[in-house]
C-alpha cells in the first residue's frame, strides 16, 4: 500500500510540532525518518496510525484518508511498533502476539489453527518461540521489545510503522529486527537514531528538523557529511565502501570545533 502525508502540520500545546509534512511512501518501500530529538518524527508517524490528527494536511494510505477509515480497516492496514513497549501486560507471549489477529475478527471470534499458524511464525521470525509461555511483564526490555514485533508481524498489515524499534535491542537484534522488516515485502517507515541502520536496510531517508522535511531521498545522496553536521551538531566520518557507508562521530564543542571523544553509531 502506498503512504501519502500531504501538508501535514501538527499542532500540541500551542506549538507546530510538524510543519507542512509532505512525502509518499511507495508500496514496498522501506522509509527512514531521521532527525534530532523533537525533530516530530513521532508525532508524524502518529498521524499515521490516528494517535495524532492533523490540523492541517492530510494523511492517506492508498488514497484513503486515515481519518475515515474505522478502527478495524485501520488496524488491518497498519501495524504498529511502538519504542517503549508496555510492562502492564497480564498476558503471556503467546497471548499477546496473538492480539495482533484481533481485526481480522468478528468481535469475540475464536482464534483459528491459522491464527496460531501466523503467530507461531511471527515467533519465529522475532527469535521469541522459546518464550511463548512467559508473561511478559517478566521479560527483559529488549524481550519485549521482540513480542511487539512479533504481534506487528502477526497482524499481517501491509503498512508496518516502527518508532524507534532498535530501542532496548543490543547490536545483534537491530539488524536482525531490520533484515526481517526489509524481507517481508510490506511498506515500511521506521524513526530510526541510528544513521547506519538507516543507511544500511532504507530505501530512502527522510530528515526532518524543527518539525520540517529538509532532505528526502536515498541515504547514499541524502546523509552526507555536510547535512549530519548541520542537522546533528556533530562532526562525522564517512568510512567503508561509498555505497555502503559507516558513520564514525565526534561531538562538536560549544564555539563548533571538534571534541576528542569519537563514538561510532550503533551498527
Amino acid at each position: 500500500m502506498r503512504v501519502d502525508f500531504d501538508g501535514v502540520t501538527v499542532t500540541l500545546g500551542g506549538r507546530d510540532v510538524v510543519r507542512d509534512a509532505t512525502l509518499a511512501v511507495e508500496p514496498g518501500s522501506v522509509v527512514g525518518l531521521v532527525g534530532p530529538n523533537g525533530s516530530g518524527k513521532s508525532s508524524l508517524l502518529r498521524t499515521l496510525y490516528r494517535v495524532l490528527t492533523p490540523r492541517l494536511g492530510t494523511v492517506r494510505i492508498d488514497g484513503l484518508d486515515v481519518r475515515r477509515l474505522t478502527g478495524r480497516q485501520a488496524a488491518r492496514a497498519v501495524a504498529v511498533m511502538l519504542q517503549d513497549p508496555p510492562t502492564d501486560f497480564d498476558l503471556s507471549v503467546q497471548e499477546t502476539v496473538l492480539l495482533g489477529r484481533a481485526p481480522h475478527h468478528a468481535s469475540f471470534g475464536r482464534d483459528t489453527p491459522a491464527d496460531l499458524r501466523i503467530v507461531d511464525d511471527a515467533m519465529r521470525r522475532a527469535e521469541i518461540t522459546d518464550l511463548a509461555d512467559r508473561m511478559v511483564a517478566t521479560l527483559s526490555g529488549g524481550q519485549r521489545q521482540r513480542v511487539m514485533l512479533a504481534r506487528a508481524l502477526a497482524q499481517e498489515s501491509p503498512v508496518l510503522v516502527l518508532d524507534e524499534p532498535s530501542n532496548h535491542l543490543d547490536i545483534s537484534h537491530q539488524h536482525e529486527l531490520m533484515s526481517t522488516v526489509r524481507s517481508l515485502g510490506r511498506t515500511v517507515i521506521a524513526a530510526l537514531h541510528d544513521l547506519n541502520l538507516a543507511a544500511q536496510y532504507c530505501d530512502r531517508v527522510v530528515v526532518l528538523a524543527a518539525g520540517r522535511v529538509v532532505a528526502d531521498g536515498p541515504p547514499t545522496r541524502v546523509l552526507t557529511r555536510e547535512l549530519i553536521t548541520a542537522t546533528f551538531e556533530v562532526e562525522v566520518r564517512v568510512l567503508g565502501d561509498p555505497d555502503q557507508p559507516v558513520f564514525a562521530f565526534r561531538r562538536l564543542a560549544a564555539d563548533g570545533t571538534s571534541t576528542r571523544t569519537e563514538s561510532h553509531a550503533r551498527s
